[in-house]
């Protein structure tokens, strides 16, 4: 009788059982590393989809300011306005009109005989190695003189914005409050976080302290029809205000508009310059100023806001919106360009909004305070004058018994 080696039958079944798990173990993780990859491929093309569409919306940007500057050419050469915006005028056509072969701001582009989208490139090569996957184009560009609010940056190189406060014909008296608010949240608007802190001892920033919300001098020129530089020196009705807008979560802050009373002293040589303390807090923006003017502007004359950062180097985003007796918003027009820019790659989209400025040529636009020829003859003179009515970190210089500071 023959007997049989179970036990190394046994043996063998649970190599192979062993051999099958382990196979099926590595498949898996085979699968799973294949699956990434493409996953990761895939999504690596996406980005590089995104980012030629995006690529295709800053093209029909650049178009958009070479239309612009066009038109403003037009305007500039002493030909009848008529004309220009026969020919050239840009803005306020719709998408429909862009696509029309007859489009003017095709035709001020060179592009008058192409129907529909603006092609950009034909083709790219992607990391799938797919040749004709970014086929680019900008499909549409709507451009408008008139935007609700003015929108731009403070930056360490450009510390200082004249705004004009353009609306269209006699709308200027209508204008009742200015709201400015800045530091967005692109900027870092987490105020209750100790990294922006807000100044609760109300003293001025530290010039090296970037983390804070910044201080913000806005100064106001109003001026009537029949104005006269020498009535920026009358100071029982000045054409000029400054105000220091300093941020602080002190109980002191307020959130209510400044009274056309304290806006004209603030350009007034008796008034104390103390800094009005703005309360903030977190949203779009950290801080919001309102300027209650009480439709004090006159119309046929102009009206500007001067904006700077006078501490520190940070950057600081800013909105500025004109609201009438109602509340009802007042447009700017003239004052900044809103372009909005459809590009497209392949199959996907992206759309981008940005403004221009400044606008038109024809709104007294001041470039600097001062200007030197180079003549070896050219003098520049300064009047200097001293008043105790200033302001410290300590409060007024009246408080330190008549002795100013060091």
């Amino acid at each position: 009788m023959k007997l049989r080696n179970f036990h190394k039958s046994q043996k063998g079944v649970a190599s192979l059982y062993a051999v099958i798990f382990a196979t099926i173990l590595f498949g898996v993780i085979t699968l799973s590393f294949v699956r990434i990859i493409l996953s990761e491929a895939r999504q690596s093309d996406d980005d590089e989809l995104s980012q030629s569409a995006y690529d295709s919306a800053l093209a029909g940007v650049e178009d958009a300011k070479r239309a612009v500057n066009k038109y403003y050419d037009c305007l500039n050469g002493g030909n009848d306005k008529a004309y220009c915006d026969t020919n050239f005028n840009p803005f306020d056509a719709s998408c429909e009109d862009f696509t029309s072969t007859t489009s003017k701001l095709k035709r001020t582009l060179g592009y008058q005989n192409v129907e529909g989208e603006i092609k950009i490139q034909e083709s790219n090569t992607l990391s799938n190695g797919d040749d004709t996957a970014t086929d680019q184009a900008y499909t549409c560009i709507t451009m408008s003189r008139v935007v609700e609010d003015y929108r731009s940056t403070l930056t360490n190189d450009t510390r200082v914005r004249v705004v004009p406060l353009g609306v269209e014909s006699n709308e200027l008296s209508k204008v009742k409050t200015v709201e400015f608010k800045w530091f967005s949240e692109n900027n870092g608007t987490d105020v209750t976080n100790d990294s922006y802190r807000l100044y609760k001892n109300k003293g001025l920033k530290n010039i090296n302290d970037t983390s804070k919300v910044p201080v913000i001098a806005l100064t106001l020129l109003h001026t009537g029809p029949n104005f006269q530089i020498s009535e920026f020196n009358n100071s029982t009705s000045p054409n000029y205000s400054t105000m220091i807008l300093l941020p602080s979560d002190s109980d002191e802050a307020t959130n209510n508009p400044i009274s056309w009373s304290e806006i004209q002293k603030a350009g007034n040589s008796d008034y104390n310059n103390a800094p009005f303390l703005v309360r903030c807090s977190q949203g779009e923006f950290a801080c919001t100023a309102k300027l209650d003017l009480a439709n004090n502007l006159q119309n046929g004359g102009n009206a500007m806001l001067v904006i700077s950062m006078p501490y520190g180097e940070t950057v600081s985003d800013f909105a500025i919106s004109m609201y009438d007796a109602s509340g009802d918003v007042i447009k700017f027009e003239g004052t900044q360009i809103s372009v909005d820019s459809t590009g497209r790659a392949n199959q996907l989209y992206r759309r981008i909004e940005t403004r221009l400025d400044p606008a038109d040529g024809y709104f007294p636009y001041p470039q600097f305070a001062i200007e030197l020829d180079g003549d070896s003859d050219s003098k520049l003179w300064k009047n200097f004058w001293v008043t105790y009515n200033c302001w410290t970190q300590g409060g007024p210089c009246t408080s330190n018994n008549g002795v100013l500071p060091e």
